[in-house]
């Protein structure tokens, strides 16, 4: 980074941690197919980033990668300028260009066939080739340049960068070969592995390897070896009996598209703002999801099956107490997290007794962020600007955490829980 950006400004990392940059709270960004853009204060220029992966044993310095042909068909005053200020290779030019009708590019702006000017940056770290490209509008805005220019170099790139999703899921693959070789082993559509009879979604394992490239195995392997395990149980273990299990039931929070689209099987109830509660037996280093045919051999109601796993649910945290860091006064913002992470630990936020508790802390009202199945951040409703800054931070975790649940606030009052609203 050689350009310390101010302490208001908002942080983004694309979704592999490849790299990281800091922008103005003014620049809104938006997504196409997966590209960043970040728009200037009243259309004053967009500037896109778009990063590949090159998996090839001789990688090119960025002035080869970098295709102005391709680029802008039509241009003219094209010059190379000075390049971003950082220790990877990187090169830039900047110059003039007209968009044809059939132009995909954010056609919102580009209404009329003008000379518009333009900026592009080619920087290269390890695999990673990263372009940006700075478009202004159709009168041309010096300072949003100089800003784009400002943001860019504010790139911090990850000492190793992550593996692309198919590269880590063919790593994984070999992996599960490597390890299991009796076992029939695949890759399947939408992220998935087979491994013998089971189906294994890598989307959580690849969220823990990004930030953490040099421990793939570590990650995986522990996670493949239950599944085989699992796989060997008897019908004692995958049908146990309810006095069996009683005492290790809890309720898991989950988002409840992913319930609907992938596990419908699973018992569960649809909750707020997007989320739904399904259940599970606790098991030593695991859990596992109650399903629907299972309830039905039990002779329980979902009902009852809810408020079993709620009374286990503070019992749960009776015998480990949850360890809270609680900043703010009395007179000021407060804002309360959990210490440690625990996989029920967003779940307790469906417990009448935990609201109880944090209500001697912030009130009848107070607001609540679930990125992740491990940790929430509650934070008083008496200061807008804190809640709008914990919803920021809670978007950018949500992105990034192990087990993602929700990207929205929570609003906790003596009512009950519902979706956070702030007033217009």
């Amino acid at each position: 980074m050689s350009f310390t950006p101010p302490d208001h400004w908002h942080s983004y990392a694309n979704p592999a941690l490849w790299y990281s940059l800091w922008h103005p709270p003014t620049w809104s960004v938006e997504h196409l197919r997966e590209i960043p853009s970040f728009v200037a204060p009243d259309g004053g220029g967009l500037l896109t980033l778009s990063a590949v992966w090159l998996d090839q044993d001789s990688l090119p310095h960025p002035r080869d990668h970098i295709k102005l042909d391709q680029m802008f068909p039509q241009r003219r005053n094209v010059r190379e300028v000075k390049p971003l200020d950082m220790d990877q290779p990187s090169v830039a030019f900047e110059g003039e260009t007209i968009f044809g009708i059939r132009s995909p590019w954010w056609r919102r702006i580009l209404r009329r066939r003008k000379w518009r000017k333009w900026r592009a940056w080619c920087v290269r770290h390890d695999n990673v080739i990263l372009l940006a490209v700075f478009l202004q509008t159709e009168v041309h805005d010096p300072e949003s340049e100089t800003v784009a220019t400002m943001i860019l170099n504010t790139l911090q790139f990850a000492d190793v960068p992550a593996l692309p999703t198919e590269k880590f899921a063919q790593r994984v693959l070999e992996l599960t070969q490597r390890h299991f070789p009796l076992l029939d082993s695949s890759l399947l559509p939408d992220f998935q592995l087979k491994l013998g009879p089971s189906q294994i979604n890598l989307f959580n394992f690849y969220r823990s390897y990004v930030a953490a490239p040099l421990r793939l195995e570590q990650i995986v392997l522990p996670a493949l070896t239950t599944v085989v395990q699992v796989q060997g149980w008897g019908k004692s273990q995958t049908e146990p009996l309810l006095d069996d299990v009683r005492d290790r039931i809890l309720p898991m929070l989950y988002p409840e598209h992913v319930w609907h689209e992938r596990f419908a099987k699973f018992v569960g109830r649809e909750w707020v703002a997007g989320l739904a509660v399904l259940y599970v037996v606790d098991e030593s280093q695991a859990y596992w999801y109650i399903r629907d045919d299972l309830l039905d051999t039990w002779g329980m109601t979902a009902d009852e099956l809810h408020a079993l796993a709620l009374a286990n649910l503070d019992r749960y945290f009776d015998e480990r107490p949850m360890e809270f860091t609680v900043a703010g006064s009395d007179e000021g913002p407060r804002l309360l997290l959990p210490t440690r992470p625990d996989a029920y630990n967003s779940a307790r936020l469906l417990s009448q007794t935990f609201h109880d508790k944090l209500e001697e802390i912030f009130g009848q009202e107070f607001a609540v962020g679930t990125p992740s199945r491990d940790f929430f951040v509650a934070v008083s409703t008496s200061n807008q600007a804190t809640v709008d800054h914990v919803r920021q931070k809670v978007g950018e975790d949500f992105k990034q955490m192990d087990h993602p649940l929700s990207d929205r606030l929570l609003l906790v009052t003596r009512d009950g829980v519902s979706e956070y609203v702030p007033w217009e």
